[in-house]
C-alpha cells in the first residue's frame, strides 16, 4: 500500500469524511447481513462459500492461490480448509508439478451443495443490477479499489 504523501491533497471536510466512514460501515454491516441470510440454510460462512465459489470457477487451487484471492493469510486459508474437508465438501491433494504444495478440489458434495445454494452472485447480482448499471458496477469497483490499495493500513 502506498500513502500519497507528495501528491497535494484537495481539502474534503469533516463532514464529508465522517459520511464516507458512515456509509461504508453500515454497508459492511448490511452485507454481512446479507451474506448470513443468504447462506444460512447452506450452514457456510462467507468465506467457506467464497472458497467453495472460487473452486467451482478453477478447481484444484493451491492455498496460496485461495488465499490471495480472499485477501487473507494461508493459515486462515488452513483452517477453513480443514472445515470444508470435514464437512466432505473439498479434498487436498498433492500438487503434480510440486511436492511442497497442496490443492484444494470440490468433491461431489461441495458441488451439489453450491447447485442448491442461491449464492451471494444471484441473490446480490440481482439486487445490484436493479439499482446499478454494469458501468456504474466497474465504476464503484475501480474507486473501492483505490481508496483500498491507498490507505495506508
Amino acid at each position: 500500500m502506498t500513502i500519497h504523501q507528495d501528491t497535494p491533497c484537495k481539502e474534503m471536510s469533516i463532514g464529508t469524511i465522517l459520511e464516507i466512514f458512515q456509509l461504508i460501515e453500515g454497508l459492511e454491516k448490511r452485507l454481512r447481513q446479507f451474506q448470513g441470510y443468504t447462506l444460512k440454510e447452506s450452514r457456510l460462512t462467507s468465506p467457506q462459500y467464497l472458497i467453495l465459489g472460487l473452486l467451482s470457477e478453477q478447481d484444484g487451487r493451491p492455498f496460496k492461490d485461495l488465499a490471495e484471492a480472499l485477501a487473507c493469510t494461508r493459515a486462515t486459508i488452513t483452517g477453513i480448509v480443514d472445515t470444508l474437508e470435514k464437512k466432505g465438501l473439498v479434498t487436498r491433494n498433492p500438487h503434480p508439478q510440486d511436492r511442497r504444495s497442496m490443492l484444494v478440489r470440490l468433491t461431489d458434495g461441495g458441488k451439489a451443495l453450491l447447485q442448491s445454494t442461491p449464492g451471494l452472485e444471484k441473490t446480490f447480482g440481482s439486487c445490484c443490477c436493479n439499482l446499478l448499471s454494469t458501468e456504474e458496477s466497474t465504476e464503484l469497483v475501480r474507486l473501492l479499489k483505490k481508496l483500498s490499495d491507498t490507505l495506508p493500513f
